[in-house]
C-alpha cells in the first residue's frame, strides 16, 4: 500500500505545481538579477537575494504539494483497510441471523408460534446488522429468563433454552466486535478525510500566491510569456490542470529562454 498512487483530484494539483515550481527552478536564477536591479535600486540588502526568495517560493509550494500527497495516500491506505473489516461485519451478520432463523423455525414448529413470540422470535429475522444485533440480545435474555416448560411435539428436537443462549451470546458477541471495529474504521477514515481536506485548502492557499507572485516576478522581469505560463486560471485554482501543465518540467527551459 505504500506505492498507492494519489487520487486524481490530488495528481492534478501535483502537475499544477510542477509548472510553477519548474519555471522557478529553471528561470528563477535568470531573472534574479533583473528583479534585484529594479526592486533595490540601491543594491540588496544585506544576505537578501531575489533568487534565495524566488526558491522559497517554490519550496513552499512544492512542500505544500508533498504534504497533499502524504495526506491522500494515508487516506486511501486508510479506506483499503475498511474493506476487511466490513467483510467480517457481514459474515457475522449472516451467521447470527441464521441462527436466530433456525431457533425461531425450531421453537415455531415443535413449540408453536406462541412460543416462539414469547421469546421475542415471532417476527421474520432483520437484515440490518445492528438491528439483528438488538434482537439477538433481546432473545438471549429472554432464553435464560424465561422457563421452556411447554412440552415439545418432537422430544428428539427438544431445544434447552440455556445451552441456545450461550450459541446465540458467543455469534452475537463476535457480531458485535465487528460492528465496532467498522464503526471505529468509519471514525479513522473521518479523520484521514479531514487531514486530506485541510492539506487541500492548504495547497490551494499557497499555489495562489506563490503562482501570482511568480507570475508578477517574470513580468517584471520582462518575461511575458513565463508569466503567462505560471498565472493561476480559473481551472488551476479549482484544481483542475490546464493542457500545458501535463507536458515534461524540461519543456519549460524553452519557454521565454530569450534574455531580454
Amino acid at each position: 500500500m505504500s506505492e498507492a498512487k494519489a487520487s486524481r483530484m490530488v495528481s492534478d494539483r501535483v502537475s499544477i505545481t510542477n509548472t510553477v515550481v519548474a519555471a522557478i527552478d529553471i528561470h528563477g536564477p535568470e531573472i534574479a538579477p533583473t528583479l534585484e536591479m529594479i526592486l533595490f535600486p540601491g543594491g540588496v540588502p544585506q544576505h537578501l537575494t531575489l533568487a534565495k526568495v524566488l526558491a522559497a517560493c517554490g519550496d513552499h509550494l512544492r512542500a505544500r504539494a508533498d504534504q497533499l500527497v502524504t495526506a491522500d495516500r494515508t487516506h486511501m491506505i486508510e479506506l483499503a483497510d475498511d474493506d476487511g473489516y466490513r467483510a467480517k461485519r457481514d459474515d457475522c451478520t449472516v451467521e447470527t441471523r441464521d441462527f436466530l432463523g433456525t431457533l425461531r423455525s425450531g421453537l415455531g414448529r415443535n413449540y408453536g408460534q406462541v412460543v416462539a413470540g414469547a421469546y421475542g422470535l415471532g417476527a421474520p429475522i432483520p437484515e440490518d446488522p445492528h438491528t439483528v444485533l438488538v434482537l439477538a440480545d433481546n432473545v438471549e435474555n429472554l432464553l435464560r429468563n424465561r422457563p421452556l416448560t411447554e412440552p415439545p411435539k418432537n422430544k428428539s428436537l427438544k431445544i434447552d433454552p440455556i445451552a441456545a443462549a450461550d450459541d446465540l451470546k458467543a455469534s452475537a458477541s463476535a457480531l458485535k466486535t465487528a460492528l465496532g471495529d467498522v464503526d471505529r474504521e468509519k471514525r479513522e477514515a473521518q479523520l484521514t478525510q479531514t487531514a486530506k481536506n485541510e492539506a487541500m485548502t492548504a495547497w490551494g492557499t499557497s499555489y495562489s500566491g506563490v503562482a501570482d507572485a511568480a507570475a508578477a516576478f517574470f513580468l517584471l522581469a520582462g518575461r511575458p510569456a513565463l508569466a503567462e505560463r505560471v498565472r493561476p486560471t480559473a481551472r488551476r485554482r479549482a484544481g483542475m490542470p490546464e493542457p500545458e501543465d501535463t507536458v515534461e518540467a524540461d519543456a519549460d527551459a524553452s519557454v521565454g529562454s530569450t534574455t531580454p
